[in-house]
């Protein structure tokens, strides 16, 4: 079982409503966010522990796995392999 989990998320302005997608870090939490548009400085919302988690499409990859809202990828069945693929070559008998 493969796990997916967001790594971009489009974090909104709470002042002028400016978007911009960002690289979530997998590592690190965000908690101070500067507006690219107007420059305002963005923290995160009581109880939440970065600003992804506030103000973004997606929360930070550790609440993810922490409340589990990534998604499962299932495991890709392999097709078996044709027989004319494997042919071989048989002694005449003689």
């Amino acid at each position: 079982m493969k796990l997916h989990l967001n790594t971009e998320s489009t974090v909104t302005c709470n002042c002028c409503g400016h978007s911009e997608t960002e690289i979530m870090p997998l590592d690190a939490c965000v908690y101070l966010y500067e507006c690219r548009s107007c420059k305002n400085l963005m923290t995160p919302q009581r109880g939440d522990c970065c600003i992804f988690c506030s103000r973004g499409s997606h929360p930070c990859p550790t609440s993810q796995k922490e409340s589990r809202s990534y998604r499962v990828i299932p495991k890709q069945e392999q097709a078996a392999p044709e027989a004319s693929h494997y042919e071989t070559s048989q002694p005449m008998a003689g």
